[in-house]
């Protein structure tokens, strides 16, 4: 097999295979554009048909040979009305058009094969000018456009321009038939780029579709990159409609956001001519469709713009429109609505591309939203902050107030009933002396009461310091303490080794004090008295427990244990002000912990905790 028979052959095909894939593609969405693209391919794939079968008869049937005149003849018209889908085409160019199909016929109909050469050369000529046409309106349109647009017209430009070099080369031969065995192999050569050419511009494999719109999507974000916070949401409006005016070739673009009802959407974004402004009610035509049914769509007449779109396209002179919804899947941010002057040849494509590039500005406004919320919620925290700062000072100088102005009073109450019972004491009876002894009672647990309180504020506003500790070791020396303290008390303490944490030590100093110094307490009626100090695991965490067996308490009422000045025993049991395990509380909650109890009536109690 020759060269250019084999390039002949891999034409046919590739021919007849744009024709079955366009055919495919005006069966799943049937438009106009699709309809005018499979005509023109389904009459160069029938033309194919028709050579094959008379090459398999080895005859022709005189009524299939007239058939594949007329689709010949009709490539013209049919390439123009693709022309038409994206510029206006001249009365004059479709007079010519037109009018050079009928003469053609006419002469092909009137003269015997093989033609005047005159009568060819004017034949070729026609059909060199329509190609020609085309391609330079393929071209100016792909300038004018930007994206997968872009690409498919200059595709079809390249086609356009090789069909027309491949008529030229045959005319060529034609006007100098001795040049034949060069220019028909370039011809042939020509002729399959021409077709490859038409099939990435009219029916790109969609790794090639994916991949334009990946560049144009990159091209739209690196525009967006590096915008300051607080323009970043009008940069990125204006870009969307810049990048979808460019991107169709379109004569103007606007966006419309919603309200909160979602009943009213205002332009607050465009490209175009200063009358784009207002708002629309998306209740009908292409504007009500894309915004209730969140799906792309596309209006190619007026009738189905939607009552507030009319006069605004009328306005602009368009003739056909794009709206694309701006939404996540959380919310639907608005409309970006494209005004284009005819109906687009690639209409499908060009929906897919400004949808990627509204659902990346419905991210970005989504981003936006919760960074203004964001911003809110550290105004608020700010001006918590400085509210707790200033009460912060307030009890520090409520402390100030309490460690002095409080206590001299109280300590002249102490101070001066001492003296009576020792300067006069022996003037006094037995009641005298008891009710001083009373009142000096009473100052003393005042003054008690009030250093645990102080304590509890430098708890609460002291700044952590976690670190390891060693709770094994600080529990021994804190028992050390105790048994100096109480010589006289028998108890047996078991401390489990290698207890450890990561905390403040000097507040886990004060939990542990707290803890066994209630352990030690109220087990002081008891004759074995024993205590332990451990581990176990609790829901992932470590949770350390201090266990006694002494007096315990009633679980009922375990919900006001850690309250201030709660108690669960008389003070003729047991002594203490109810601070201590408030404090103990405040402080595992500082280091994200929670405490608990567990114990029964006169059989001790538990109390766990874990810190972060």
């Amino acid at each position: 097999m020759r060269v250019d028979d084999l390039l002949n052959w891999i034409t046919q095909g590739c021919l007849l295979l744009i024709a079955t894939l366009t055919l495919v593609d005006l069966v799943r969405h049937r438009d106009r554009a699709r309809i005018d693209i499979a005509l023109m391919f389904g009459a160069l794939a029938a033309i194919v048909l028709i050579q094959g079968l008379t090459t398999v008869m080895r005859q022709q049937a005189p009524w299939l040979g007239q058939f594949g005149t007329i689709l010949l003849l009709a490539q013209p018209y049919l390439l123009l009305r693709l022309v038409q889908h994206f510029r206006t085409v001249s009365r004059l160019v479709q007079v010519v058009v037109i009018g050079g199909m009928v003469v053609s016929w006419a002469i092909l109909t009137a003269f015997p094969t093989p033609l005047p050469k005159l009568l060819a050369l004017l034949i070729v000529v026609y059909f060199v000018y329509v190609e020609g046409y085309a391609a330079a309106a393929f071209a100016r349109g792909a300038m004018r456009t930007e994206g997968v647009t872009h690409h498919r017209l200059l595709l079809a430009a390249i086609g356009s321009s090789l069909l027309a070099m491949v008529i030229l080369l045959a005319g060529l031969n034609i006007a100098l038939p001795a040049g034949t065995g060069i220019t028909a192999p370039l011809s042939r050569l020509l002729a399959l780029l021409c077709i490859l050419s038409y099939y990435l511009g009219f029916v790109p494999p969609g790794w090639l579709r994916h991949a334009w719109q990946l560049a144009e999507l990159q091209r739209f974000l690196q525009a967006m990159a590096g915008r300051p916070v607080d323009q970043r949401v009008t940069a990125t409006l204006n870009q969307l409609c810049l990048t979808g005016t460019r991107s169709t070739g379109a004569l103007a673009a606007a966006i419309a956001l919603g309200d909160k009802t979602g009943q009213q959407l205002t332009i607050c974004a465009a490209i175009g001519p200063p009358m784009l402004a207002g708002s629309l009610t998306p209740s009908d035509g292409a504007i009500g469709r894309a915004w209730h049914a969140c799906q792309p769509t596309v209006a190619r007449t007026p009738a189905d713009f939607g009552v507030d779109a009319t006069p605004l396209t009328a306005a602009i002179g368009a003739g056909a429109l794009l709206v694309v919804p701006i939404a996540t899947a959380e919310r639907a941010w608005g409309l970006l609505v494209v005004f284009l002057n005819r109906g687009p040849l690639f209409a499908a494509d060009d929906l897919n591309l400004l949808a990627l590039l509204t659902e990346q500005s419905a991210i970005a406004l989504d981003n936006a939203a919760l960074l203004e919320e964001q911003q809110t919620l550290v105004r608020r925290l700010h001006q918590r902050t400085a509210q707790l700062e200033a009460t912060n000072k307030e009890l520090e100088a409520f402390s100030y107030s309490v460690s002095h102005d409080l206590r001299a009073p109280l300590r002249s109450i102490d101070g001066f009933s001492l003296a009576l019972l020792e300067d006069y004491g022996d003037r006094l009876d037995a009641h005298g002396q008891d009710y001083l002894q009373r009142v000096r009672a009473a100052t003393q647990r005042m003054a008690q009461l009030i250093d645990d309180l102080l304590g509890l504020a430098r708890v609460t506003r002291s700044e952590l310091r976690h670190e390891h500790v060693d709770l094994s070791t600080l529990t021994a020396t804190i028992v050390g303490e105790f048994q100096r303290a109480y010589p006289d008390r028998q108890v047996e303490v078991v401390i489990a080794p290698g207890l450890v944490a990561h905390a403040d030590t000097r507040l886990l100093h004060v939990v542990l004090e707290n803890l066994l110094g209630n352990a030690w307490k109220f087990t002081v009626k008891c004759p074995c008295a024993r205590i332990e100090v451990g581990a176990v695991p609790c829901d992932g965490q470590v949770a350390y427990f201090v266990r006694d067996n002494g007096a315990g308490f009633d679980m009922a009422y375990a919900d006001k244990l850690f309250g201030a000045f709660q108690r669960l025993h008389a003070m003729t049991e047991f002594s203490g002000t109810g601070i201590g395990l408030a404090t103990v509380q405040r402080i595992i909650h500082r280091h994200g912990g929670r405490v608990w109890a567990e114990a029964a009536v006169e059989q001790g109690a538990t109390f766990y905790f874990t810190v972060s």
